[in-house]
């Protein structure tokens, strides 16, 4: 039994009577506030409590409900707190800092029987909650029969029995085929036995964090637990310490150890710098991730296909592999098995990043690799419909960005499945480009919660906060990430992108060296901008932009990085004599003229002018998303009356 909290307006009141009732008969407790739900401000202590208290938030977003304050304010509750389950009642768009969440439609639901989606619902209360998702079995309504012969009747219940039992025994072991059950345990050859059992249950926690979240059928075993539970598979963690440096190994086996499915070693001079703890921990949750792609489907890969599938999609990602050898190892994996699903996404989306690299090289080279990856595409959605992954290899044949293409293709996947943190991360980006800044940050929350052992997400989430404005929550998450990852590079480029801008200027001195891998020469002008934030005289900041612009001063991304400066010091005018350049017009960074540094140039009704020339008012008026800050910030005009001067 889970205890729900149910948020609904009070006009709502009779679907929500009704799913109150369906869900006590599904063995639930429910609370909510039959009195009065709507138009408050603050939480009573009533309703603060229950909330505190509940497993899980169910929220009926409707035309009413997204009016409401009150609902609002128990929705971010649920969110904030991983437990909010959004139900729609009548296909209204939830509110923005909402919309990332997948709600369940319940709109034409009577109240009779189950409720449309029953199935999800359940399966998101025990997800949630915690509990195991049950059916119940309702015993069927009597009907009027003709009468048999006693002896028919007695042999049909016998047989229906039979079948009956051989249809339980098939599903039992077709369950138990699809669950999957990892063992992480310290290495018996190792070393240094206590730094390989730190490592181990280090690693089994966080991958318990977020595995069963994506697989529900997933099973992590920490090492204290490993001798009285059995296990289908298992990772041994072997450490070998020398000095200060250490030589790590992973593998993955079958259960006895006798069939080694992948490895992964490390070999570090310093292990804390390197991170090593780190390393390993979010390479066997990775790992534990890819082994459910492979076996937790309908199609079960055999090896050698299953240790080539894991070897590509455990390295994926990693900058010491080339794309193109990302595709060689799937495309051999699609030889081995041609009807696994999986492998076809991850094919995908590697042909989409050698289309990428091809797009400025041959024409006819950039086409043919666009079509392979749409062909990929097409046998992915085929195997299986609801592949977030393909959206993703879609989004990166995007080229022209001023279509808003890209982010239709994510919103596209991210309603497909909205526990794919690849696509969150990416929605956090195009979100803040169209100045849906409040969205960019939830999407990149939303990504931590689904991959929270990856540094680079995480920095996703803090440059989401600092582009937002929150600079205090943005600082401490830096902080927190660090006692995670005290050295990891994604951490430290995210930490210099607040300090150079927003922070201390001397602490983004000492970062410089580990963001960037620059010549002295080429960090120059970045040491003159930050001379001009501690002392920002006009002569220090012209100096500082004229040497920013030094480096290949024609090309878009020093105009880019010029348009920053200006906008970080205020120089109103010209940052529009340098976005009135039709030249560059084309080439601006949209994202840049949400950050805070901009609002002076917001402010300008002009700024209109420059949004409908890189379309995005006429993103605005279609979609009815206006920017955050048309209502945030106090403006000396209206955003949309303003927007009409410019037809498009």
């Amino acid at each position: 039994m889970a205890k729900l909290f149910l948020s609904y307006s009070r006009k709502n009141a009779r679907p929500a009577e009704h799913l109150t009732h369906w869900l006590e008969s599904q063995g639930h407790d429910v609370w909510r506030d039959e009195d009065d739900i709507g138009g408050g401000t603050s939480f009573s202590s009533e309703i603060e409590r229950a909330l505190e208290d509940c497993d899980a938030v169910l929220v009926l977003w409707s035309a009413d409900s997204v009016q409401s304050a009150w609902v609002r304010d128990e929705a971010g509750y649920g969110r904030d707190k991983g437990k909010l389950i959004p139900l729609s009642l009548d296909g209204t768009e939830p509110p923005l800092g909402f919309r990332q969440f997948q709600s369940i439609d319940i709109s034409k639901w009577k109240g009779r029987s189950d409720p449309p989606g029953a199935e999800r619902i359940r399966a998101a209360i025990a997800r949630i909650s915690g509990l195991q998702s049950s059916v119940p079995v309702h015993q069927a309504a009597r009907t009027p029969a003709r009468e048999f012969p006693l002896r028919i009747v007695g042999g049909s219940i016998i047989l229906i029995l039979i079948l009956l039992g051989i249809g339980v025994f098939v599903w039992g072991r077709l369950a138990a085929d699809r669950g999957i059950t990892i063992a992480v345990l310290p290495s018996p050859t190792s070393t240094d036995r206590a730094m390989a059992a730190d490592y181990a249950n280090v690693a089994a926690a966080d991958m318990a964090s977020f595995l069963p979240r994506r697989f529900d059928q997933a099973t992590v075993v920490a090492p204290t637990d490993a001798g009285g539970q059995s296990s289908s598979y298992r990772m041994l963690i072997s450490t070998d310490p020398h000095g200060a440096g250490a030589n790590a190994t992973l593998t993955l086996s079958d259960t006895d150890g006798r069939t080694t499915l992948w490895s992964e070693n490390w070999s570090v001079p310093d292990a804390a710098a390197a991170d090593l703890k780190a390393q390993v921990s979010a390479t066997a949750s990775k790992a534990a991730f890819c082994l459910t792609d492979a076996r937790g489907g309908s199609t079960r890969l055999s090896q050698p296909a299953l240790g080539l599938f894991l070897a590509g999609c455990t390295d994926l990602g990693d900058t010491k592999t080339s794309n193109a050898d990302f595709e060689t190892r799937f495309e051999r994996v699609a030889k081995l098995a041609p009807d696994f699903g999986p492998v076809w996404e991850y094919l995908a989306l590697s042909r989409s990043w050698v289309a990428e690299d091809l797009q400025d090289s041959s024409p006819a080279a950039h086409a043919a690799a666009v079509q392979q990856t749409r062909d990929a595409i097409a046998t992915a959605r085929k195997l299986n419909p609801n592949s977030a992954m393909s959206y993703d290899a879609e989004y990166h044949l995007i080229a022209d960005s001023s279509s808003f293409r890209g982010l239709q293709i994510l919103e596209q996947g991210a309603k497909i499945d909205p526990d794919d943190g690849r696509i969150q991360m990416h929605l956090a980006d195009e979100y803040l480009a169209v100045g849906r800044v409040s969205d960019s940050v939830q999407a990149a929350q939303r990504g931590v919660e689904l991959e929270p052992n990856t540094p680079y997400t995480r920095s996703v989430y803090i440059l989401a906060l600092v582009y937002s404005g929150e600079f205090s929550k943005a600082k401490a998450d830096i902080a927190e990430a660090r006692k995670k990852w005290p050295n990891d590079s994604a951490i430290d480029y995210a930490d210099f992108c607040f300090r150079f801008r927003y922070g201390d200027p001397r602490a983004a001195l000492e970062l410089m060296p580990k963001a960037f891998n620059y010549s002295d020469a080429e960090m120059a002008p970045y040491r003159k901008l930050l001379a001009a934030r501690l002392d920002p005289s006009p002569a220090k900041i012209d100096d500082a932009i004229a040497a920013l612009g030094t480096q290949a001063p024609k090309s878009p991304l020093t105009r880019n990085k010029v348009l920053l400066a200006l906008g970080n010091f205020g120089r109103v005018e010209q940052a529009y004599q340098l976005m009135e350049d039709p030249k560059f017009q084309p080439s601006i960074d949209r994202s840049a003229l949400f950050r805070p540094d901009f609002a002076k140039i917001r402010a300008d009704p002009r700024f209109m002018q420059i949004a409908a020339r890189l379309g995005l008012v006429r993103y605005w008026r279609r979609t009815g998303y206006w920017p955050d800050f048309c209502a945030s910030e106090q403006l000396k005009y209206d955003c949309k009356a303003e927007a009409a001067k410019y037809p498009g």
